[in-house]
Formats: C-alpha cells, sequence, structure tokens
C-alpha cells in the first residue's frame, strides 16, 4: 500500500520508521524542518559548544519503554544521554523567599531546601495523589477543582501553588487550570516533589537528534519538508492529498498526525467526517513563547535555591525558566515568556510552541479517536490520541497505527519482544 502521513513530528516520523520497507511511504510536513516541537540549537557557552533545547526537552529512558528501543535500534547508547537531578523551586511573585525548594540541588550543603511547612505538606500531597491517580486509573473526568475538594483544609489553602504547577506546562492560567482533567494534569507531577529527587535524561545533542536520526534510518521513504497538507478527498477506495502547492498523492491510507485543529481543517473535503471533526475540535490549544538566553532572568536571587526548573507565580500565571547547569555545566536558561511583562537581557533565541489543554472533554475526544482510528483507512497519531503528552506516548501512537497496517514489519515486531521482555 501506499501510506500518508501528514506531520513529520516524533509521532509521525517513528510510523514512517516503522512501516519503511513494507509500504510506500509519503510524509509530508509543513515546517521547513523535522522533528515538530523538537527543536535543538547548538550555542557557545563557557567555551564549548552545548545543545539546547528550546521545545521538548528531557525524557525518561527508564520509564519509555518505546522511546528506549528505538533510541537503542538507531544507535543511541548510554554515552548520548545526559542524566541530572530534577529540582524545582517556586516562587510567588513579590515575595523575596522561595515558596518552595526541593531537595538535592548542586549545592545540597547550603541549598535553602522546604524542609517543613504548609506549603511542603501541600506540594508533597499533591504528588502523592497524582501518583494515586494514576495508580488507580481515576477517571479522567474529575477536574482538578473536584479533586481539590477532598484534600485537607490546609492542602486547598495552596490550591493556587498547586494549580500553578500544571498552569505552567500547558500554558494556562491559573484559575483555568482547576477545569484540566485532574489525572492528566498530575501525570507529570506524580511523585515528582518526594524524597528521593528523580532525574532528568536529555539527549546529549538535543532532542532534535531523535527524529533526526529516524529519518536518516528510513530511506524507502518520500520525506517532504515545507509542504503543509491543505486537504484530504475521496479517489476510490483510498485517497487524495492535497498539498498547499497545488500537488496531488494519491494513497491508500492516511494517518494524520497533527495538531487537532489542523486534522479538523484537512477533512473538510472527505465525506461523513462531521463526527470526526466534531471530536477533533474538542481538543483546545495554547501558544506558548519561549526564549534561550544566558543571563538569570526568572531565577531565584538567591543562587543556592536554583533548580533544573523554576516556577514564577505571578498575577494568575505561572511560567518557568529551566536552568542547564546541572546537565551541561554552563548558565544557560530556557524561559517561557507568554504572560511574562520583563524578558531577559541577553537573549539569543525565540521560538513559539502549541501546547493542548488537557481538559475532561479534550481526553474524552482523544480516546474516542484513537478508538476509532483506522476506519476507512484513515488513522490518528500523536497527541491528538494520547491523553498525557510525552515524547512516549507520541511514539506509542504510532506503533499503535503500524500494528494495524503492518503487524508483520520487523522493526515492530523486533519492539513488541524488547518491550514485552523488559
Amino acid at each position: 500500500m501506499r501510506i500518508g502521513i501528514a506531520g513529520g513530528g516524533l509521532a509521525g516520523l517513528t510510523l514512517a520508521w516503522l512501516l519503511d520497507g513494507h509500504h510506500d511511504i509519503l510524509l509530508l510536513e509543513a515546517r521547513p524542518r523535522l522533528g515538530g516541537n523538537a527543536e535543538s540549537l547548538c550555542v557557545r557557552s563557557g567555551g564549548r559548544t552545548c545543545a539546547v533545547d528550546l521545545g521538548v526537552r528531557e525524557t525518561a529512558p527508564a520509564a519509555f519503554p518505546v522511546w528506549r528501543h528505538v533510541a537503542a535500534e538507531l544507535g543511541f547508547s548510554a554515552d548520548d544521554l545526559v542524566t541530572s537531578r530534577a529540582t524545582r523551586t517556586l516562587v510567588r511573585s513579590g515575595e523575596a523567599a522561595p515558596v518552595w525548594v526541593s531537595p538535592a540541588g548542586p549545592a545540597p550543603g547550603t541549598r535553602p531546601v522546604t524542609g517543613h511547612g504548609p506549603a511542603r505538606w501541600a506540594l508533597d500531597h499533591f504528588a502523592t495523589e497524582a501518583a494515586r491517580w494514576q495508580a488507580e486509573e481515576m477517571s479522567w473526568d474529575v477536574t482538578l477543582a473536584e479533586a481539590a475538594e477532598q484534600w485537607p483544609a490546609p492542602v486547598r489553602a495552596h490550591a493556587d501553588l498547586l494549580f500553578a504547577l500544571p498552569a505552567s506546562l500547558h500554558g494556562c492560567g491559573i484559575e483555568e487550570a482547576r477545569g484540566l482533567s485532574a489525572r492528566a494534569a498530575g501525570a507529570p507531577f506524580a511523585l515528582a516533589e518526594r524524597e528521593g529527587t528523580p532525574e532528568t535524561t536529555s539527549l546529549r545533542d538535543g532532542a532534535a537528534a531523535l527524529p533526526a536520526a529516524l529519518a536518516e534510518a528510513t530511506p524507502g521513504a518520500t520525506l517532504r519538508v515545507g509542504t503543509p497538507l491543505r486537504a484530504v478527498s475521496a479517489k476510490g477506495a483510498g485517497f487524495r492529498l492535497i498539498d498547499v502547492a497545488g500537488g496531488v498523492h494519491t494513497v491508500d491510507a492516511v494517518v494524520l498526525a497533527l495538531p487537532a485543529d489542523r486534522a479538523r481543517e484537512v477533512l473538510v473535503p472527505l465525506s461523513d467526517t462531521e463526527d470526526v471533526r466534531g471530536t477533533l475540535g474538542a481538543i483546545p490549544y495554547r501558544t506558548l513563547t519561549y526564549a534561550l538566553h544566558n543571563d538569570p532572568f526568572g531565577m531565584p536571587d538567591d543562587r543556592a535555591a536554583w533548580s533544573t526548573t523554576n516556577t514564577s507565580v505571578h498575577e494568575g500565571w505561572s511560567e518557568t525558566t529551566t536552568w542547564y547547569g546541572p546537565s551541561l555545566g554552563t548558565d544557560l536558561f530556557v524561559s517561557q515568556l507568554t504572560h511574562r511583562l520583563h524578558r531577559p537581557r541577553r537573549e539569543l533565541a525565540r521560538a513559539t510552541y502549541r501546547t493542548t489543554l488537557p481538559t475532561p472533554g479534550a481526553t474524552r475526544a482523544r480516546h474516542r479517536l484513537a478508538a476509532g482510528g483506522g476506519r476507512r483507512r484513515l488513522f490518528f497519531a500523536g497527541h491528538c490520541t494520547t491523553p498525557i503528552d510525552t515524547q512516549e506516548a507520541a511514539m506509542a501512537s504510532a506503533v499503535t497505527v503500524a500494528a494495524q497496517l503492518a503487524p508483520e514489519a520487523d522493526r515492530l515486531r523486533r519492539l513488541h519482544h524488547d518491550v514485552k521482555g523488559n
């Protein structure tokens, strides 16, 4: 078969790689580069060149079996990974001292760790609850506000700080975060603030190295960048993909690894897609602006309180500055700037990315798209089908589609054997 894939992010590229050699693959990517939100820049700092991620950053190979297997198949080894402690500082605007400083920072002897008090208890409680929601498979329909109603009064008193964590991640206001799915919004923070500080792992050459390796390892596919898909229409038992330049590509099956609103637009000419377009319309987005800089904008005044993740709460918003010092050994920072009044003094680069809001309605829509994929050989992959946005989830969605299109594919069989064996 000829398979048309729209979207050259991690999901689309993983699918093309899995199907290469078994089907004729055409992949269309709107941007002038592959990788989606995985964008890495090489900058000089501290007398050496460092790869810094503006978009997607750390991963967790030990907990991400698909990511780990694919990376190994592509030739990445332990030497290609950089691991550091994942620490967090939470600051409220107008207050000199941080509200929260997690353990295991770069200078543990002098680090002003928040060892007790109501904020420490509240944040520990949130992390524990988030882990419980995952373990007990709590309904995705329960919102953060509804979950918070069950918390002890001292924890509820700090709800604004607790809601600030997912608000920063998803680019919404702190009040709006109350309406997010508790299970989806809490997943990245499950047990993140408890004793036994977790580790964060990233690729030494940047997150973009993985999609670049996938593209290089997929020689049989046609990968076209700077070619947005404009429309999908029927062509006999198959489809026609019409790109913005007027090119027409006939395919037997279509995989949309696109943002939900873009997928909705391209499906307008295809008959009998009203229901699926309505489902796609239930997934909302926010646009976030990030800047790479080498001045300590967004960091606590006290360097001993610096963490890998530093979240500032201000005027109903919360935004984060990531410090690369522990992993790269030099003071480079990436800050969210969407709602900040001030800007870094020494900005090196800037980019915007779109992120989904994991509302209960959005998670229901994603489950429907995942369950209904493949009808009439129309599939969805990427964050349209995953209630939690991670590199692992994006790649796992590609595995699900590949299992329907080429269950006998060698790469897919090896992946399944490896993942089941672990």
